[in-house]
C-alpha cells in the first residue's frame, strides 16, 4: 500500500554535480512557491485558487558519517555501499512524503548529486513520477564552489560539465580509491559525473541562484497547471 501510495506522487528532482549549488536553488524555489518564512515546508497558492502543500527533502542528510569519512580521504563508495545508500534514501523520501498532510496535494522537491547512474535508476523505480532538473555545471566551477565551502565532505573529481552526451560507461564495483593507492594507478571515473539519459530540463549553473530558482518554480508550477483537475 505504502509503495503504491509512493509512485503515485508526482516530485521534482533538482540534481547535478556536487558544488552545482543544487540545495541553494532548491530552498529558494521552496520559499518563492511557498509563503518565505525559511521553512522546508510551506503552503503556495497556484493562480491565487488551489493550494499545495511543498516540501524541500535534502538527500545528504541520508549520507552517513563513515561515507563522508570516506569522501574526505578520497575513498568513493562501491557499487553495493551505493546501492545499499541510496535504498535508504528512497525510504527516508517515502515516510516524508506519506506522512499526513491534510488535504492539500503534496509536492515533493529533492535535491541530491545522483553522480552515478546505477542511482538515478533505483530512484527512478522507486519514484516513478518524476520530474528532473540538471543544475548544469562545469566540473572547475564545482569544485571551485566546493573549496569554498569548509563544510562540503565531498571531494570528488571528473568530467568537463554535467550536460555530457557521451555513452555512458558500466559502473564498474571493484574500484574504490584507498590512501594507499599511488596517484597514477587510482581510476577516478567511478567520482564523474555520468552523463543523463533520460529527458530532463537543464538549468545554467553560471546563472544566479534567483534565476534558476524561478525558472524551477515555472517547471513546477507549469506541471501543475497542466495536469490539474
Amino acid at each position: 500500500m505504502l509503495q503504491s501510495m509512493t509512485t503515485r506522487i508526482m516530485m521534482f528532482v533538482v540534481f547535478g554535480r556536487p558544488g552545482a549549488g543544487k540545495s541553494t536553488v532548491s530552498q529558494t524555489a521552496v520559499q518563492l512557491l511557498g509563503d518565505g518564512d525559511g521553512s522546508n515546508v510551506c503552503i503556495g497558492k497556484l493562480n491565487n485558487v488551489d493550494e499545495f502543500l511543498y516540501i524541500y527533502l535534502d538527500l545528504d542528510v541520508c549520507v552517513p558519517q563513515w561515507m563522508k569519512d570516506n569522501f574526505a580521504k578520497g575513498m568513493y563508495p562501491t557499487l553495493a555501499e551505493r546501492f545499499e545508500f541510496i535504498s535508504t534514501a528512497c525510504d527516508y523520501v517515502s515516510d516524508k512524503i506519506n506522512s499526513p498532510s491534510g488535504n492539500k496535494p503534496l509536492v515533493p522537491i529533492i535535491s541530491f548529486s545522483f553522480v552515478n547512474t546505477d542511482m538515478r535508476v533505483e530512484f527512478r523505480k522507486r519514484f516513478p513520477h518524476s520530474e528532473w532538473i540538471l543544475v548544469d555545471t562545469s566540473k572547475d566551477l564545482a569544485e571551485e564552489r566546493i573549496l569554498s565551502r569548509e563544510d562540503h565532505f565531498y571531494k570528488g573529481s571528473g568530467g568537463s560539465s554535467t550536460n555530457d552526451t557521451q555513452t555512458d560507461g558500466e559502473d564498474d564495483p571493484t574500484t574504490k580509491a584507498t590512501e594507499s593507492s599511488d596517484a597514477a594507478d587510482v581510476d577516478y571515473s567511478e567520482w564523474e559525473f555520468k552523463p543523463v539519459d533520460y529527458p530532463h530540463v537543464i538549468l545554467d549553473g553560471n546563472d544566479e541562484v534567483a534565476t534558476n530558482a524561478q525558472k524551477v518554480v515555472y517547471v513546477i508550477q507549469n506541471h501543475l497547471l497542466n495536469n490539474s483537475s
